[in-house]
């Protein structure tokens, strides 16, 4: 649920920064407020319209030339605090333009995904809500720092203009190159290509930039205060800046830190896409047979298994306890008949498919249809699940992994590696390699020549048997 925080701190916290460096003084801070509150509200009901239309992208492309516009005027109402209803206005639009983009950004991320307010909202909208007080901290925070660091508050002030300016101007760029109306010039594909590339790691850098603002006030505070007499009214003034500059310094490094730990872990680890473990690779008994002891499914996990057929297709089943109270296994391939063979993992007591990341009720694992696994025929005797891998095999076409093993040209008895043969033929969803072209023309003429034809009609039934 990290992304909630990074979309919103990603978005908001330039705001602030922006918001923070335009607004004329204390008295204006409830009206400075009040203006992005309008601009939020605007942006949302602007977005709410355009995307009923599937107008999103037209009104994202046309505002970004009014938020390059009034980004560029921002640099007046950084020196030119004089017309103070001007600044409210220009704060108005900045959000309104910043609000559009979150809201398109997260337009495939809702919040409340149905009537109840489960866990997972409650957590989203924690994430939010702390980002939210971090932009509210730093917003104070950058303000102060105009009053007492005006050279280097100057400088995060035109690097944010930079970047934001960047990106509008890149996403400008791209939606008139995707519509034909500029040309893809090498140039400026490369520079579309840089700005979003980079522009993944801004948020970084706007908490650098905030951090060294922080350690730079540190330099102002006052060392070896002495107090003179009983009302040095000095000493109590220096006391209270040091202890302003300490209050600002800790929480703001707190927050950067946390911000900073939050956007590295969604991009490191909570961004990345879902993968499955490596299945264990399993042979049959003597009597062709899979069997697993019921104990082993009592962890409650889901136990990945494959086996490579003749031909080498690696074939992916699964076993997994569908009820934690007591023993009910069952036994599945681990591909979808929608999906493929990507996968499934468990996580939080649901299945999840990998491909389409549909949570699956796990009492309704070993039926088949929707996005459920593929059922695995199997016997249960109370202690044992047992596999004929007759089954196991008759289900390799729904899988594309081939392992490199050793097989037999089936026209010459030849040994040959499958991945490396020159030449391969699949007769009734059979894979057989072959040594030379001789060989391979020689199969296509008369395969039940070269094969028996009772085990490939056993292979035929035990497929529709699997469908």
């Amino acid at each position: 649920m990290s992304i909630y925080f990074v979309n919103f701190i990603s978005n908001i916290l330039p705001l602030s920064v922006l918001i923070a460096f335009i607004n004329p003084d204390k008295k204006y801070i409830t009206k400075s407020f009040i203006a992005v509150f309008l601009g939020f509200l605007f942006g949302y009901f602007a977005f709410f319209i355009s995307a009923q239309f599937l107008k999103t992208d037209n009104l994202i492309f046309n505002f970004n030339f009014i938020f390059i516009a009034s980004l560029l005027v921002s640099f007046i109402f950084y020196f030119w605090e004089k017309f103070k209803i001007l600044n409210l206005i220009l704060s108005t639009i900045i959000s309104f333009c910043i609000a559009l983009n979150y809201y398109y950004i997260n337009q495939d991320l809702p919040i409340f995904s149905n009537s109840l307010l489960d866990s997972q909202t409650i957590t989203s909208l924690g994430f939010i809500f702390l980002a939210f007080i971090i932009c509210i901290l730093i917003f104070f925070f950058l303000r102060w720092q105009k009053t007492i660091n005006k050279k280097a508050s100057f400088v995060v002030f035109c690097i944010v203009i930079f970047v934001e300016m960047d990106r509008a101007l890149a996403n400008i760029l791209l939606t008139l190159m995707r519509n034909s109306i500029i040309d893809t010039e090498t140039f400026l594909v490369s520079f579309v290509g840089k700005s979003n590339y980079f522009g993944t790691f801004k948020i970084y850098l706007y908490i650098i930039l905030i951090l060294i603002l922080a350690f730079l006030s540190l330099k102002i505070r006052q060392n070896n205060i002495n107090k003179h007499t009983i009302l040095d009214i000095k000493y109590r003034k220096d006391k209270a800046k040091n202890h302003l500059i300490n209050s600002y310094f800790s929480s703001v490094f707190i927050s950067c830190i946390v911000s900073f730990c939050i956007v590295l872990y969604f991009f490191m680890i909570s961004s990345k896409p879902l993968v499955i473990d490596e299945p264990k690779e399993i042979l049959p008994n003597a009597e062709g047979k899979f069997i697993f002891d019921v104990a082993l499914l009592r962890d409650n996990k889901l136990h990945r298994f494959a086996y490579v057929t003749a031909e080498g297709k690696v074939v992916r089943f699964f076993l997994i306890n569908k009820r934690e109270d007591r023993d009910s296994p069952v036994a599945v391939f681990d591909a979808c008949m929608i999906c493929g063979d990507m996968g499934y993992i468990k996580k939080d007591g649901e299945l999840i498919c990998i491909s389409c990341n549909v949570r699956i009720f796990l009492p309704s694992v070993g039926k088949s249809g929707g996005c459920n696994p593929i059922p695995l025929k199997y016997t249960y005797d109370g202690k044992n699940i047992i596999i004929d891998v007759k089954d196991v095999i008759a289900g390799s076409n729904y899988f594309s992994q081939i392992k490199e093993i050793q097989v037999i040209d089936p026209v010459s008895k030849d040994k040959l590696i499958n991945i490396k043969a020159p030449f391969s033929y699949s007769y009734k969803g059979i894979t057989y390699y072959f040594i030379n072209e001789k060989n391979y023309e020689e199969f296509k003429k008369d395969p039940l020549k070269f094969i028996e034809e009772t085990e490939a009609k056993f292979l035929i039934q035990r497929r529709n048997d699997v469908g």
